[in-house]
């Protein structure tokens, strides 16, 4: 009798551990960045994350991220002009550090409405239960 190890079926759990993977990284616009969104008891789900939807991350050291790119306020306008010429119905959503400075994501909410992007919101979180929302 022959004493061999089948590697068929580790073969096959590992593919399906690859596909699982690569499934759920294509639906993280914004992982890697450690951000703490400010927590609101009142927010809804954004979205279907879809070409509709595009995020626009304000990091804590100070970065502007669209969909996970970095970008600097000079080609930011001109980016999301471009996006409302390819969709006029995208919907945008900011979300900010709570550690940032409120006058930064006005600003930056106020570019996107220049560039003529007519449905901006807010990311938030929910809070963990028992936290109160500030």
């Amino acid at each position: 009798m022959m004493a061999e190890i089948n590697i068929i079926p580790l073969v096959d759990v590992m593919l399906v551990l690859l596909i699982i993977f690569m499934a759920t990284t294509a639906f993280v616009k914004d992982a890697g960045f450690k951000m703490q969104l400010p927590a609101a008891k009142t927010g809804t789900a954004s979205g279907n994350g879809d070409d509709k939807d595009l995020t626009i991350l304000l990091t804590r050291d100070d970065q502007l991220l669209v969909d996970g790119k970095p970008t600097d306020e000079k080609s930011f306008l001109a980016q999301m002009q471009a996006r409302v010429r390819q969709n006029p119905q995208v919907s945008v959503v900011i979300k900010g550090d709570q550690g940032i400075p409120y006058s930064r994501v006005v600003h930056v909410m106020d570019l996107a409405r220049q560039a003529g992007l007519s449905s901006v919101s807010l990311g938030t979180r929910f809070p963990p239960s028992g936290e109160a929302a500030r």
